[in-house]
């Protein structure tokens, strides 16, 4: 929220939400939010992710009327809606959009909702969006035990490890200054790594590249972790799931 568009476009967002509905940004917006509070310096930012609770039918009416359009992902409890924030928008860029990833929750607290979400302690954070333009946001902040530590001392540490993709999440976190996660932890971002589907695996590698500034960099980055596997071949993934 510390560029202006997105501010303005999320106080949309704040009145699209029906009343007796509760929304909460999480993850890396919210945890963004927190580091640039912190170090007065942003990180790269594709999508926001939201947790809501209530009348879903009501909330995506209001926001497609306040100018939202759909993205790829319309399932059951989760849903993808954008707003531009350019007058001509390339559809390709991310950047020309504020992207609402959003999880229609069945949980009972947002506390559940985060620490079953976040899969680095860093990334264990929620603010409601009643609070998006209040000047006291920090304060009233859901956060999870050492995610604000381990954020202030940019360490990586595991909270849950259940998507294939954590290992390259993790070393966008390294390109970024963010200290390596403990020996028995990257072992096991390791072989979560080995259940990439096929059809995602060449995109999230892209994402790597792109966020990192390149293959050579990203290898670099591979070889500081200690790992001697070539992540960078599917064939190779695919063989650590057998272990």
């Amino acid at each position: 929220m510390q560029e202006s568009k997105v501010f303005e476009i999320f106080k949309i967002v704040k009145k699209s939400i029906p009343r007796n509905a509760k929304a909460y940004l999480v993850g890396g917006g919210a945890r963004n939010a927190v580091y640039f509070k912190f170090f007065k310096k942003r990180l790269p930012q594709r999508d926001y992710d939201i947790i809501y609770i209530g009348n879903k039918e009501q909330f995506i009416r209001n926001l497609r009327n306040n100018g939202f359009v759909y993205g790829k992902i319309r399932r059951k409890n989760d849903l993808v809606l954008k707003k531009k924030k350019v007058p001509k928008p390339c559809a390709k860029k991310f950047t020309d959009y504020v992207i609402l990833d959003i999880h229609f929750s069945e949980e009972k607290s947002i506390s559940e909702s985060v620490n079953n979400g976040a899969n680095f302690t860093i990334n264990g954070f929620a603010l409601s969006l009643k609070y998006v333009d209040s000047k006291d946001w920090y304060n009233h902040k859901v956060v999870l035990p050492t995610a604000e530590k381990d954020l202030k001392n940019k360490q990586l540490r595991i909270n849950a490890n259940n998507h294939p993709a954590n290992l390259f999440s993790c070393i966008r976190f390294m390109s970024q200054g963010f200290k390596q996660p403990s020996k028995k932890e990257i072992d096991s971002l390791l072989l979560k790594l080995g259940d990439f589907e096929k059809w995602r695996y060449p995109r999230n590698i892209q994402k790597l590249y792109d966020y990192v500034g390149g293959e050579k960099e990203a290898r670099k980055l591979v070889k500081k972790l200690g790992i001697k596997q070539n992540i960078f071949d599917y064939k190779e993934v695919r063989k650590l799931k057998a272990k």
